[in-house]
């Protein structure tokens, strides 16, 4: 019995402290929450008013200084030059395709900024440079001229005519094309960087360099005067020289614009991207197959006949206006093509024919010997009857 009160008092006992237990925590778990509160409310107080504060310094690291301008406008170029990469450099496209237009058209406003738009721009923004303006204007009127020839004529890269004239100036307005920068402008720019008597490494590379252009031309007369026609290393040099010729002098004369007269960053990266976006153009008519229905423009036309010239005998190019050789040789194939289904058809018209009167012959054997044996049978008749009325 006295057992049985000791276990009772003692759960109850364990009861009593289980309750005050939970009722601790209760009151330890709500005196934390409201604690947790109040340090949240206060470190915010805390955080926000800790913004005036900041708004009224400057970080030592920022430079008030900076301007953001001309790296914004390198970056944005540096950013688009890829895609214009991308999309200019593909010429080849479907028949009809308006690639076909624009990218011709692309390609002469690119050769006219860099040939005379460039130093025009320039002549302009200094005062002591009437020299270069002059030269500038004489220079746009030819290719603008030239260029304006070509569009208004309208012809496409392959286009079949009977036309000699046409044909005849667009040869004369390729030659011009090759012609002038080797000649033109080295000449000019040789005689602008002499004149300023200032000798510098810049300007005596310079000088090398354009030296360089019109030695190229002298020697495709020389080449042209002294050699065979049929001679290979003579024609695997005029390819270089040619090359050089067409592309290396605006080069050049781009590149002394931006190093002399400057104006300012915004058009020294102008004149670079035009320069670059030019060039990446020019590689596309190497690299890639131009189609059929690209529109002949001026600077289209001379590009052209220069990969012509890289790839074929000038005395195939020069017969009229230049196609691919992939097309060449497609049509090659189709004409033989269709020489051969030609000389099939005379060959089984032949033999169609020989054996029509082979059996035309066997009929009118068979027919004469026919009527032979007719007549031999009415022979022998008419002999019979004649020896029954004798013995008669």
């Amino acid at each position: 019995m006295k057992n049985y009160q000791r276990i009772k008092k003692q759960r109850v006992h364990d009861f009593i402290m289980f309750k005050n237990g939970i009722n601790h925590n209760t009151i330890k778990k709500k005196t934390s929450e409201i604690s947790n509160l109040l340090n949240f409310i206060i470190w915010n107080i805390m955080f926000f008013s800790l913004f005036p504060l900041a708004s009224a310094s400057i970080a030592s690291f920022v430079d008030i200084n900076y301007v953001s301008y001309t790296d914004l406008y390198d970056a944005i170029l540096n950013t688009f030059f890829p895609i214009f990469f991308v999309i200019f450099l593909n010429a080849s496209g479907k028949d009809g395709s308006i690639k076909n237009i624009v990218l011709p058209l692309l390609d002469d406003v690119l050769y006219n900024m860099i040939t005379w738009m460039i130093p025009l721009v320039v002549s302009f923004a200094y005062d002591d440079l009437m020299n270069i303006k002059i030269f500038s204007i004489i220079n746009m009127c030819l290719h603008v001229i030239c260029a304006a020839f070509a569009i208004i004529k309208w012809k496409r890269i392959n286009y079949d005519d009977d036309d000699d004239d046409d044909v005849n100036n667009f040869m004369s307005i390729f030659f011009f094309l090759i012609i002038f920068p080797v000649l033109v402008i080295p000449i000019f720019w040789i005689i602008i960087i002499t004149h300023k008597h200032t000798f510098d490494s810049i300007s005596i590379i310079f000088l090398i360099l354009f030296g360089i252009c019109l030695v190229s031309f002298v020697l495709i007369t020389i080449i042209f005067i002294t050699m065979k026609s049929d001679n290979v290393v003579k024609w695997r040099i005029v390819y270089v020289l040619i090359i050089i010729c067409f592309y290396v002098p605006n080069i050049l004369q781009t590149l002394l614009i931006t190093l002399f007269w400057p104006i300012n960053f915004y058009f020294v990266k102008a004149c670079v991207f035009i320069l670059i976006l030019s060039l990446t153009r020019n590689v596309s008519y190497f690299v890639d197959k131009v189609p059929g229905n690209f529109l002949a423009t001026s600077t289209t036309f001379t590009q052209c006949m220069i990969k012509l010239f890289t790839k074929e005998d000038s005395t195939e190019v020069l017969r009229g206006i230049p196609i691919s050789i992939e097309e060449i040789h497609e049509k090659q194939k189709t004409m033989q093509t269709k020489i051969d289904e030609i000389d099939e058809k005379q060959t089984t018209m032949q033999t169609t024919t020989q054996t029509t009167i082979d059996d035309m012959q066997k009929v009118m054997q068979a027919k004469m010997d026919e009527i032979q044996k007719t007549m031999d049978e009415i022979k022998t008749s008419v002999e019979e009857t004649k020896k029954n009325s004798t013995k008669g």
